[in-house]
């Protein structure tokens, strides 16, 4: 007479189950480090957008060309260095959040608009900001004491930077109330009689 084990027998017409796959999932120091990092560098960014609104108005609107040369110089700093760092920062921090939390990168509408922002405001900095920043900065310095003339680099900058602030700071307020609900994927993906 042999004995069998409850694990090596199986019920006819069932199949074996394979355990889950884990996913990615940040530890609870990881995603606190994370999120702080994110927090700083997001608000960070807007304050940096915010600044840089306010000299794209000034150099755009004043009759000084010391002045003319002092802001756009400074613009050209402020993008060449802090925009970058926490631009970057701010959206790899983010996708690592929502990847490696229950939130997911594509489950959610507010994630998936944010990102969407988030990956613009980036590339719009980089390749087309950042260029007429520099042509503002270099034709404000050839002119000297002459009347300061930006062209219209300087028009560009006075309504494109304030619309990246706007941006940023929407995207903000997003992530705070979360709306619009679950993306097609996000609810396929939600446990049955799960919630949010």
């Amino acid at each position: 007479m042999s004995a069998s084990t409850p694990a090596a027998t199986t019920r006819p017409g069932t199949a074996r189950r394979h355990p889950a796959r884990k996913r990615f999932e940040l530890g609870r120091r990881a995603r606190k480090l994370t999120l702080a990092v994110h927090v700083v560098t997001s608000v960070g960014w807007v304050g940096l957008s915010l600044s840089m609104a306010v000299l794209a108005v000034m150099g755009c609107t004043t009759g000084d060309a010391a002045v003319a040369k002092g802001v756009y110089y400074a613009m050209y700093v402020f993008d060449d260095t802090s925009v970058t760092v926490f631009s970057v920062t701010a959206a790899v921090t983010g996708v690592l959040l929502s990847c490696g939390t229950k939130w997911g990168l594509l489950l959610h509408w507010w994630i998936v608009v944010k990102w969407v922002v988030t990956l613009f405001t980036t590339v719009f900095a980089w390749f087309v900001i950042h260029p007429v920043v520099m042509s503002a900065s270099r034709r404000t310095a050839d002119e000297g004491d002459s009347p300061p003339e930006p062209g219209a680099a300087g028009d560009f900058l006075v309504w494109s930077v304030p619309l990246l602030f706007v941006l940023l700071t929407g995207a903000a307020v997003v992530s705070v109330y979360k709306p619009w609900g679950r993306t097609a994927r996000g609810r396929r993906a939600r446990p049955a009689g799960g919630r949010g």
